[in-house]
Protein backbone atom coordinates (compact mmCIF):
# COMPACT_ATOMS: atom_id res chain seq x y z
CA UNK A 1 0.00 0.00 0.00
CA UNK A 2 1.38 3.42 -0.97
CA UNK A 3 2.28 5.97 1.69
CA UNK A 4 0.06 9.00 2.36
CA UNK A 5 0.40 12.02 0.10
CA UNK A 6 2.13 15.06 1.66
CA UNK A 7 -0.36 17.41 3.31
CA UNK A 8 0.68 20.39 1.17
CA UNK A 9 0.11 18.51 -2.08
CA UNK A 10 -3.30 17.34 -0.92
CA UNK A 11 -4.27 20.84 0.21
CA UNK A 12 -3.33 22.25 -3.21
CA UNK A 13 -6.13 20.36 -4.93
CA UNK A 14 -8.65 19.69 -2.14
CA UNK A 15 -11.77 21.82 -2.40
CA UNK A 16 -14.93 22.02 -0.33
CA UNK A 17 -18.06 22.27 -2.47
CA UNK A 18 -21.66 21.21 -2.71
CA UNK A 19 -22.40 18.56 -5.31
CA UNK A 20 -24.47 20.24 -8.03
CA UNK A 21 -27.35 18.29 -9.58
CA UNK A 22 -25.63 15.37 -11.31
CA UNK A 23 -26.73 12.17 -13.01
CA UNK A 24 -26.09 8.55 -12.21
CA UNK A 25 -27.03 5.65 -14.56
CA UNK A 26 -27.36 2.20 -13.02
CA UNK A 27 -29.20 -1.16 -13.42
CA UNK A 28 -32.97 -0.72 -13.14
CA UNK A 29 -33.26 -3.39 -10.44
CA UNK A 30 -31.71 -0.86 -8.04
CA UNK A 31 -34.21 1.90 -8.78
CA UNK A 32 -35.47 1.82 -5.18
CA UNK A 33 -31.93 2.33 -3.80
CA UNK A 34 -30.37 4.89 -6.19
CA UNK A 35 -27.54 5.79 -3.79
CA UNK A 36 -26.52 2.20 -3.17
CA UNK A 37 -23.03 0.98 -3.96
CA UNK A 38 -21.18 -2.32 -3.80
CA UNK A 39 -17.53 -3.33 -4.30
CA UNK A 40 -16.72 -3.55 -7.98
CA UNK A 41 -14.12 -2.76 -10.60
CA UNK A 42 -14.03 0.88 -11.69
CA UNK A 43 -11.53 3.65 -12.33
CA UNK A 44 -10.69 4.28 -8.67
CA UNK A 45 -11.29 0.91 -7.00
CA UNK A 46 -11.24 -2.82 -7.55
CA UNK A 47 -13.70 -5.35 -6.21
CA UNK A 48 -11.12 -6.69 -3.75
CA UNK A 49 -10.32 -3.27 -2.26
CA UNK A 50 -13.04 -3.37 0.39
CA UNK A 51 -14.67 -0.05 -0.46
CA UNK A 52 -16.90 1.32 -3.19
CA UNK A 53 -17.65 4.55 -5.01
CA UNK A 54 -20.67 6.25 -6.52
CA UNK A 55 -20.01 7.90 -9.88
CA UNK A 56 -22.14 10.76 -11.16
CA UNK A 57 -21.75 13.11 -14.11
CA UNK A 58 -22.54 16.73 -14.79
CA UNK A 59 -24.91 15.83 -17.62
CA UNK A 60 -26.92 12.78 -18.66
CA UNK A 61 -25.09 12.53 -21.99
CA UNK A 62 -21.74 12.03 -20.27
CA UNK A 63 -23.30 9.42 -17.98
CA UNK A 64 -24.69 7.59 -21.01
CA UNK A 65 -21.32 7.57 -22.77
CA UNK A 66 -19.37 6.58 -19.63
CA UNK A 67 -21.70 3.74 -18.64
CA UNK A 68 -22.98 2.36 -21.94
CA UNK A 69 -20.91 3.53 -24.91
CA UNK A 70 -17.29 3.72 -23.71
CA UNK A 71 -14.93 2.97 -26.67
CA UNK A 72 -17.18 0.51 -28.44
CA UNK A 73 -17.59 2.53 -31.66
CA UNK A 74 -13.90 2.90 -32.48
CA UNK A 75 -13.70 2.45 -36.28
CA UNK A 76 -17.10 0.76 -36.24
CA UNK A 77 -20.29 1.29 -38.21
CA UNK A 78 -23.21 1.22 -37.81
CA UNK A 79 -23.29 2.81 -34.35
CA UNK A 80 -25.93 0.67 -32.67
CA UNK A 81 -26.90 0.24 -29.01
CA UNK A 82 -28.96 -2.80 -28.09
CA UNK A 83 -32.35 -1.69 -26.82
CA UNK A 84 -32.09 -3.81 -23.67
CA UNK A 85 -28.95 -1.88 -22.66
CA UNK A 86 -31.24 1.11 -22.23
CA UNK A 87 -34.44 -0.55 -21.01
CA UNK A 88 -32.58 -2.39 -18.25
CA UNK A 89 -31.15 0.82 -16.79
CA UNK A 90 -32.46 3.65 -14.65
CA UNK A 91 -31.22 7.14 -13.84
CA UNK A 92 -31.09 9.27 -10.74
CA UNK A 93 -30.35 12.94 -10.30
CA UNK A 94 -28.47 13.54 -7.07
CA UNK A 95 -26.92 16.39 -5.12
CA UNK A 96 -25.62 17.05 -1.63
CA UNK A 97 -28.06 17.54 1.22
CA UNK A 98 -28.97 21.20 1.87
CA UNK A 99 -26.17 22.95 3.70
CA UNK A 100 -23.79 20.04 3.12
CA UNK A 101 -20.50 20.10 1.24
CA UNK A 102 -18.02 17.50 0.07
CA UNK A 103 -14.24 17.52 0.35
CA UNK A 104 -13.28 16.78 -3.24
CA UNK A 105 -9.88 16.16 -4.75
CA UNK A 106 -10.01 18.29 -7.92
CA UNK A 107 -7.96 16.49 -10.55
CA UNK A 108 -9.18 18.48 -13.53
CA UNK A 109 -6.72 20.52 -15.58
CA UNK A 110 -3.40 20.70 -13.65
CA UNK A 111 -4.68 18.81 -10.60
CA UNK A 112 -2.57 15.70 -11.24
CA UNK A 113 0.58 17.77 -11.67
CA UNK A 114 -0.02 19.65 -8.41
CA UNK A 115 -0.72 16.39 -6.61
CA UNK A 116 2.26 14.59 -8.10
CA UNK A 117 0.30 11.64 -9.46
CA UNK A 118 0.38 10.18 -12.99
CA UNK A 119 -2.23 11.57 -15.37
CA UNK A 120 -3.06 7.94 -16.18
CA UNK A 121 -5.02 7.93 -12.92
CA UNK A 122 -7.77 9.98 -14.55
CA UNK A 123 -7.12 9.66 -18.29
CA UNK A 124 -5.98 6.14 -19.16
CA UNK A 125 -8.19 3.31 -20.39
CA UNK A 126 -6.20 1.07 -18.04
CA UNK A 127 -7.37 1.75 -14.49
CA UNK A 128 -4.33 0.53 -12.53
CA UNK A 129 -3.04 4.01 -11.65
CA UNK A 130 -6.51 5.24 -10.68
CA UNK A 131 -7.12 2.25 -8.43
CA UNK A 132 -3.81 2.78 -6.68
CA UNK A 133 -4.80 6.40 -6.07
CA UNK A 134 -8.22 5.39 -4.74
CA UNK A 135 -6.73 2.86 -2.32
CA UNK A 136 -4.26 5.40 -0.95
CA UNK A 137 -6.90 8.08 -0.49
CA UNK A 138 -9.32 5.70 1.18
CA UNK A 139 -6.76 4.29 3.61
CA UNK A 140 -4.67 7.35 4.45
CA UNK A 141 -6.83 10.41 3.77
CA UNK A 142 -10.16 10.00 5.53
CA UNK A 143 -11.00 13.67 5.04
CA UNK A 144 -11.34 13.13 1.27
CA UNK A 145 -14.97 12.42 0.31
CA UNK A 146 -14.35 11.92 -3.38
CA UNK A 147 -12.59 12.83 -6.60
CA UNK A 148 -13.62 15.37 -9.23
CA UNK A 149 -12.14 14.70 -12.65
CA UNK A 150 -12.84 15.21 -16.34
CA UNK A 151 -14.37 12.44 -18.41
CA UNK A 152 -11.79 11.20 -20.89
CA UNK A 153 -14.70 10.59 -23.30
CA UNK A 154 -16.53 13.94 -23.23
CA UNK A 155 -14.38 16.27 -21.13
CA UNK A 156 -17.28 16.99 -18.76
CA UNK A 157 -17.09 16.77 -14.97
CA UNK A 158 -17.36 13.38 -13.26
CA UNK A 159 -17.67 12.88 -9.51
CA UNK A 160 -16.46 9.72 -7.75
CA UNK A 161 -17.81 9.74 -4.19
CA UNK A 162 -16.45 7.30 -1.61
CA UNK A 163 -19.00 5.13 0.21
CA UNK A 164 -18.05 6.81 3.50
CA UNK A 165 -19.58 10.09 2.23
CA UNK A 166 -22.86 8.78 0.79
CA UNK A 167 -24.81 10.05 3.80
CA UNK A 168 -24.10 13.57 2.52
CA UNK A 169 -26.05 12.92 -0.70
CA UNK A 170 -29.70 13.36 -1.58
CA UNK A 171 -31.80 11.99 -4.44
CA UNK A 172 -33.62 14.69 -6.39
CA UNK A 173 -35.38 12.52 -8.97
CA UNK A 174 -35.29 9.06 -10.56
CA UNK A 175 -36.72 7.31 -13.59
CA UNK A 176 -36.31 4.75 -16.35
CA UNK A 177 -33.51 5.59 -18.77
CA UNK A 178 -35.60 4.57 -21.78
CA UNK A 179 -38.21 7.18 -20.80
CA UNK A 180 -35.87 10.11 -20.12
CA UNK A 181 -36.79 13.04 -22.40
CA UNK A 182 -33.13 13.74 -23.22
CA UNK A 183 -32.45 10.26 -24.62
CA UNK A 184 -33.40 11.00 -28.28
CA UNK A 185 -31.13 14.05 -28.34
CA UNK A 186 -28.26 12.06 -26.83
CA UNK A 187 -28.58 9.35 -29.47
CA UNK A 188 -28.69 11.97 -32.21
CA UNK A 189 -25.71 13.89 -30.79
CA UNK A 190 -23.48 10.82 -30.98
CA UNK A 191 -25.01 9.44 -34.19
CA UNK A 192 -26.32 6.30 -32.49
CA UNK A 193 -29.49 4.28 -32.85
CA UNK A 194 -31.19 1.63 -30.79
CA UNK A 195 -31.26 -1.92 -32.11
CA UNK A 196 -33.94 -4.37 -31.05
CA UNK A 197 -33.06 -8.01 -30.43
Amino acid sequence: MAAPYPADRLAAVLCEAALPPTYRIFPERFLQTPLGTAPGDSRFCAQADGFSLLYSTSDLATGFVEVIVRDRFTAQAPREIRLKEVTQRAWAQISTLPGTQLNLLDLRQEGCVKMGIPTDAVKARNHAAGRALGRTLYKHHGQVDGILFSSRLTGEDVYAIFDRALDKLSVMDTGWLAEHPELPAILSRFDMRLKTG
